[in-house]
């Protein structure tokens, strides 16, 4: 069993994909040989690893006529009960070999699963995206080519987990939200639908939004409750422990560790639960500073680390224990700990937090406390900026939701500020029953000249805002981009700041306008722009200068930013088709990025009719390079690069 990836397993993930395809009637499978049948029927027969492979290894060797099909399925039936049998590095070859004999047939259902295969391999041995990343990433490459849209919903499920970033986690959601779609749309077994969730919160908990984590981790939870799977539930628990431990909800982190404790105790089959027990048991006290209780978890999870294969978590696990012997004042254990750890094979998975913590205790051991304060310097330094990170991810979340209850208060006070007026004006209309009619005519001016300013003020506001939005968009028109655009360029050239374009067009509209009609065409516009938005700052600008041409001034913005946001509206647009009612129409963008001249002189002042030829020049240049990514096959970014 393995706690991190137990969800990921190939042979869970193979039998699911499997059952989901004949549910769905969706998979087309080739004519297999009649000697490849019989072996499948005997697998049936066959429960022990071991025994699998020996019988799966007498049949290669009798293979040499059937077809590289035929005997790549084989390999995968053997890799697989490798894998059961926890001989990863053979599992690992086996996957290697199908890959090389199905790579000049990239649309096989059978090498996409075996790239996710061998990559959930490479992530239990190394929990490092730079080594399992690149195979999830092929998988998807390669699913986008073929027609089996539940596979690539697995495919994409799984590449998720490689956009965990603050950088890049926008990307693992999108991928996510179309794995959603795909598994709704098929109306996929709801064990599909908690994969995605799983995956959600495990970027949530990367990204330290741990109040999401937990949420998305509890739907999990309870859909491995209901259907009784035992190894899904611990690993759930195991999750949810440490989103307890990061939220500080004691309490409940010991309900769940008591529940691991429970199905421990009733399914002994399962060798490594009772080191993830201890394990998990040891991070609660460490983190409430009962360290005494601490080692003795931790020293009963290294006692039973030969039951796990998980050397991810055994490695942290000496970590822990080290700091908690050094909390506990016995340094000299704390030093041979730190040591151990230190000279792990997978101590690069390991987080810089715990490497530089742990280094600072096996230095002081020996005495060298110079070198110990600098770690822990380092250490508090991560730990710092880690905690700014969380800090700042927290406040958008916060603010979407502060944003929906102020909105609703002021609901509330703009009642009660009409129930006032209503007793005011209730007031008045006593008040004037008892004065003259020379007061009476006095305050019907008043209010009507009161009336007529605010209809004034109104309506300047109506004519200046409808003069400067376009009236099918809502994001500003061409003469008030341009007017705002060259503001900006006026204030980065003052200050020394980057300055940037990116006009784009959508491609081939008028073929959408005939296929479709208008009315598409124009839902089309509004929906690019849409997707396009969630790229803009505050203190950008996004108009519609043209029909289907629209331009983006990006105000201190670097070449290199300036691009990686091209990139991204270009992706938002084409990655997933647009849906208006009952019409489906895929499209993409092509875009052109233009730079203002870093080497311009900034001391010299500009006037407006410099700084309005300026931006117009730098327009141009936009659209030029926009335009050279339409002559070079459309559905790019280019950049435009001054002639020599």
């Amino acid at each position: 069993m393995t706690i991190k990836t137990l969800i990921f397993s190939s042979i869970f993930f193979k039998a699911l994909i499997l059952f989901s395809y004949l549910l769905c009637g969706t998979v087309t499978f080739a004519a297999k040989s009649p000697d490849l049948l019989m072996i499948e029927q005997q697998l049936t027969r066959i429960n022990e690893p071991n025994k699998r492979i020996d019988y799966i290894s007498r049949e290669l060797t009798r293979s040499n006529e059937w077809s590289m099909t035929d005997k790549a399925q084989l390999l995968h039936y053997l890799a697989a009960a490798q894998q059961a049998n926890n001989a990863f590095e053979a599992a690992y070859q086996s996957y290697s070999t199908i890959i090389d004999m199905l790579s000049d047939t990239p649309k096989s259902t059978l090498l996409i699963e075996s790239y996710l295969d061998r990559s959930s391999l490479i992530f239990l041995q190394t929990n490092d995206q730079k080594q399992y990343c690149p195979d999830r990433i092929t998988a998807v490459e390669l699913a986008l080519k073929q027609p089996e849209q539940i596979l690539l919903a697995t495919a994409l499920t799984q590449v998720a987990y490689c956009f965990n970033q603050a950088s890049n986690f926008d990307i693992g959601l999108m991928h996510l939200d179309k794995a959603l779609d795909i598994a709704k749309a098929h109306q996929l077994a709801a064990d599909t639908l908690a994969l995605i969730l799983d995956a959600t919160a495990s970027i949530y908990r990367e990204n330290h939004l741990h109040k999401q984590a937990e949420t998305y981790f509890l739907q999990v939870y309870e859909h491995w409750r209901v259907s009784n799977n035992v190894q899904n539930m611990f690993a759930m628990l195991h999750n949810l422990v440490g989103e307890a431990i990061m939220l500080a909800k004691w309490e409940t982190a010991d309900e769940y560790l008591a529940k691991m404790q429970t199905l421990q105790s009733n399914a002994p089959e399962y060798k490594d639960f009772e080191f993830f027990y201890y394990f998990n048991r040891g991070r609660y006290h460490f983190e409430r500073q009962e360290f005494n209780s601490a080692i003795q978890a931790f020293e009963a999870a290294d006692s039973l680390s030969v039951n796990t294969k998980e050397t991810f978590f055994v490695t942290q696990n000496l970590g822990l224990w080290s700091l908690s012997l050094f909390h506990h004042q016995d340094i000299v254990t704390a030093g041979h700990v730190a040591e151990t750890f230190l000279n792990s094979d997978n101590i690069n998975s390991q987080s810089t937090l715990i490497i530089e913590q742990v280094r600072a205790v096996y230095s002081y051991s020996k005495g060298d406390h110079y070198r110990a304060l600098k770690y822990l310097f380092t250490a508090i330094n991560i730990e710092k900026n880690r905690m700014e990170e969380a800090v700042a991810n927290d406040v958008v979340l916060t603010s979407l939701n502060h944003n929906v209850k102020m909105a609703k208060y002021e609901n509330v006070l703009l009642e009660k500020e009409l129930a006032i007026n209503k007793l005011n004006l209730s007031n008045q209309m006593a008040k004037q029953n008892i004065t003259t009619l020379s007061m009476i005519t006095f305050i019907v001016i008043v209010v009507s000249l009161s009336v007529v300013v605010v209809f004034l003020i109104y309506s300047r506001k109506q004519f200046i805002r409808r003069s400067q939005t376009d009236f099918l968009t809502g994001i500003a028109n061409r003469r008030h981009t341009f007017i705002e655009g060259n503001k900006r360029l006026v204030y980065c050239h003052e200050n020394q700041q980057p300055f940037s374009l990116v006009l784009f067009d959508i491609d081939h509209f008028k073929h959408i306008n005939d296929k479709f009609g208008h009315d598409i065409g124009d839902k089309a516009i509004v929906a690019a722009v849409g997707r396009c938005q969630s790229y803009i700052k505050r203190s950008d600008i996004i108009g519609r200068i043209g029909g289907e041409e629209f331009l983006c001034v990006f105000p201190n913005t670097s070449q290199s930013d300036a691009m990686q946001i091209a990139e991204r509206m270009r992706r938002v647009v084409a990655d997933q088709a647009f849906q208006f009612g009952e019409v489906t129409v895929s499209f993409t963008i092509s875009l052109g990025v233009a730079v203002l001249d870093e080497s311009a002189d900034t001391n010299i002042d500009i006037d407006d009719k410099v700084s309005e030829q300026l931006f117009s020049d730098l327009a141009k240049k936009a659209d030029l390079a926009m335009y050279r990514a339409k002559n070079q096959g459309r559905n790019q970014v280019q950049l435009y690069v001054e002639s020599v």
